[in-house]
């Protein structure tokens, strides 16, 4: 039998031990009776793949012994989200505590297609906890489907997964059509190495996404936006920042897919008041400050260039050349300026006294 160092072992390490057989079937038993030196965030994953055996009695051991481990551990664990989605999966199949199941729901790192299987047979207080998770509904609208096959669906419910539909899908729908962004048809050639990379990414399942601020979530077209933004694809999205309105650039400039936050900065319809704005942001990929600090018709406008300087995320070699065509009076202030980088202090220092050097002299 192959051994590790107790102080070597994880949840992981046993698991592979197990699959690969190299433990015997009475040590695999006293492992689902709960008799493993692990941390106990480990013994409940190691529990929850042993409950979901196909052999009845390891099944029901481990599912005894998860049942003996403290209820505030086993909730820990499912609330964790950087937890292997594979161990929380297991564990929402096997588990009938309310809380803990409560937890796992609310685990974005849970997959959805998990929770839609838990919906087709969880308990009504369950059901609750599943329906009124708005953001992952909208995610997988399939979850409401899956809440009324479940046969032990309540009237309320029932009502619930409606009102929700309604608001979330039908509403939305037809405010969306009210609130239609303009969207011009460009020739989409400008943007063919993105569109082409963006399949390549599908494939990948790169992230993208963006997050809304405070006063966005209040904006209906805003909100409108993002909801079916929340729908598509990226080569898609690639497509919508290129043709996109203002709402849609300022929404997308930070999405997390640099093809998508290219895509707007390649938009020609971006005016200088949406490049000062950028300029500043923190919130965005250091690619489109990049880009925005190579763009000379932008660089050649002073309140532009100068708030890029400013912007801490703004990577070094773009911004550095730029502290030189200062004036003297931002060049002081940005010289003992303690937002922005060391490296562009030090530089508007050197600036400034050879300014005011020659000035004097």
């Amino acid at each position: 039998m192959t051994t590790t160092p107790h102080e070597e072992l994880t949840a992981a390490v046993v698991i592979g031990l197990i699959e690969s057989g190299a433990y015997p079937r009475d040590i695999v038993v006293t492992i689902a009776r709960g008799f493993l030196p692990l941390a106990q965030e480990d013994l409940v994953a190691v529990l929850a793949y042993l409950g979901t055996s196909g052999d009845p009695e390891l099944a029901e051991l481990a599912r005894t012994s998860l049942n003996d481990v403290p209820s505030r551990a086993v909730i820990d664990f499912a609330a964790n989200e950087s937890a292997v989605p594979e161990h929380l999966e297991r564990l929402m199949r096997i588990s009938g505590d309310p809380y803990v199941l409560e937890a796992l729901i609310r685990n974005r790192t849970v997959p959805d297609h998990a929770v839609a299987e838990l919906a087709r047979r969880a308990e009504a207080r369950v059901q609750e906890v599943i329906v009124i998770n708005h953001a992952r509904i909208l995610r997988a609208p399939e979850i409401l489907d899956a809440l009324l096959e479940n046969p032990a669906a309540t009237a309320n419910i029932r009502r619930l997964v409606h009102e929700v539909r309604e608001e979330f899908f039908v509403k939305k729908a037809a405010r969306a059509a009210e609130e239609e962004p303009e969207i011009i048809d460009l020739p989409l050639e400008p943007i063919a190495d993105l569109l082409e990379r963006a399949e390549a990414a599908a494939a990948a399942e790169e992230p993208s996404g963006v997050q809304l601020t405070e006063s966005e979530k209040k904006d209906e077209k805003a909100s409108v936006i993002w909801t079916r933004l929340q729908f598509m694809s990226i080569s898609e999205k690639v497509r919508l920042a290129y043709r996109g309105d203002r709402m849609i650039r300022m929404l997308l400039v930070r999405d997390r897919n640099k093809l998508i936050c290219s895509a707007v900065m390649r938009n020609p319809r971006m005016n200088e008041q949406e490049a000062e704005a950028i300029a500043g942001m923190r919130n965005v990929d250091e690619e489109v400050l990049r880009i925005l600090g190579m763009r000379r018709d932008w660089m050649g406008k002073y309140k532009i260039m100068y708030t890029l300087v400013r912007n801490p995320k703004a990577p070094l070699g773009v911004v550095l050349p730029f502290v030189n065509r200062l004036t003297l009076r931002d060049l002081k202030g940005l010289k003992d300026d303690k937002g922005v980088q060391q490296v562009v202090r030090e530089m508007a220092r050197k600036a400034y006294l050879n300014h005011a050097k020659k000035q004097s002299g």
